[in-house]
């Protein structure tokens, strides 16, 4: 019996080591055009402006494609949906690298957000039960450090690689990893995603008032981050009157608490859920208003960002978790939902942010409103665990 629990101690660790890696080569892909857009414009033709338009189609391919997708496919087991999707992301990274027009480009941007909006979903959720009771949280943060890698080193890497050798070559590396990824999928059982659902069973519950409630906490808690660090390199630059370098290096601490953040979030939401929820939010307020202090002082703006960076990734397994608290028999659904409910912030978060730019306020009260956008999803989650204690539920 042991010897037996062993070996499936050991297929399990080695499934959730794979599926940290797909996390990581999405998360890169979904980062690269950003330091590559003036390559990317000079080469196909385009204003940057118009280039930048691969990251906003991105990111609406995983809001709006992503909980489609997953209603569609529901029935399959998870192997077989992590291999076609899988299939589709090195499909769109193979475009993207190869693309012989802007259009072409886009095409292949958005095949891979829509798989991303899929993989992320039923990645989160399989960790989740891949895990020991009460060990949950850990391996939702396991999985999810393939993210925060990505920040820190997949995205830095890529630009690297794309200046020094075309910015189609970060492109061909990403698509090269998901293949080894699909490779390794042979060795992941073939479990169902679930008992077959009726999807008007799954829509009543993915649109109750308390599931909503825990995705707008996940927007609101997401968006305040991206409010400010959108606009972080002339926030800098402006204020503490530093170089590019300097910004990339500010970027890399925040890199580096983020991924002590993911830890120690993890392991906190297995111990106690909504106090390492919402001491999260409150200390991730707290650190972006000190940055727009800090951020007028290079020493002091590298202290808080990685405060920040930590606070910010602490909360995104109790994010993760609550939504699947609720989700009961929707699973995969809601952890999709909530897939786009973080893209959703990071969209909303990056508008506030421009309209205080473009307002009297000004660049300086970027970091005050990020730090405002947060406290409304501390207020959100405070009515969201009030919910969850009147009306707990498994999942």
């Amino acid at each position: 019996m042991t010897k037996t629990k062993t070996k499936n101690d050991k297929k399990n660790d080695m499934t959730l080591w794979l599926l940290t890696v797909a996390i990581f080569a999405i998360g890169s892909a979904e980062l690269l055009p950003m330091g590559l857009l003036l390559p990317i414009a000079e080469d196909t033709g385009v204003s940057i402006a118009r280039a930048g338009m691969l990251v906003t189609a991105y990111a609406l391919a995983v809001v709006v494609g992503g909980p489609v997708l997953t209603a569609v496919f529901g029935s399959l087991s998870r192997k077989t949906t992590l291999a076609i999707f899988v299939s589709v992301f090195a499909a769109g990274s193979a475009l993207s690298a190869f693309a012989l027009s802007y259009e072409w480009l886009l095409v292949g941007r958005v095949a891979s957000a829509l798989a991303q909006g899929v993989l992320f979903g039923v990645i989160v959720v399989m960790a989740k039960d891949l895990a020991a009771p009460g060990k949950e949280g850990r391996n939702i943060a396991l999985v999810g450090s393939g993210l925060t890698v990505a920040v820190v080193l997949g995205s830095p890497l890529g630009t690297l690689a794309g200046e020094q050798f075309g910015w189609r070559v970060p492109f061909m590396a990403v698509g090269l990893l998901a293949l080894g990824v699909l490779l390794g999928l042979r060795s992941v059982p073939a479990v169902r995603i679930s008992e077959p659902v009726p999807m008007a069973d799954q829509l009543r519950i993915v649109s109750g008032r308390s599931f909503l409630l825990a995705l707008l906490v996940t927007v609101f808690g997401t968006g305040g981050t991206f409010a400010a660090l959108t606009y972080i390199a002339p926030i800098l630059e402006r204020n503490a009157g530093v170089s590019g370098g300097t910004v990339s290096a500010v970027l890399l601490v925040f890199g580096v608490g983020s991924v002590a953040g993911n830890w120690f979030g993890g392991r906190m939401a297995d111990r106690r859920l909504y106090p390492a929820l919402l001491g999260g939010l409150l200390s991730l307020s707290a650190s972006m208003a000190l940055f727009a202090w800090a951020s007028r002082d290079t020493v002091a703006a590298f202290l808080t960002a990685l405060l920040w960076g930590a606070a910010a990734y602490s909360i995104m397994t109790p994010l993760n978790i609550q939504v699947l608290r609720r989700a009961k028999s929707a699973q995969e659904l809601a952890s999709t939902l909530n897939i786009s409910a973080f893209n959703l912030g990071n969209a909303l978060g990056s508008f506030a942010g421009g309209a205080v730019i473009d307002s009297p306020l000004g660049l300086s009260a970027v970091p005050w409103c990020a730090a405002l956008i947060t406290l409304v999803g501390l207020g959100l989650a405070i009515f969201s665990a009030r919910a969850d204690q009147r009306a707990p539920t498994t999942g």
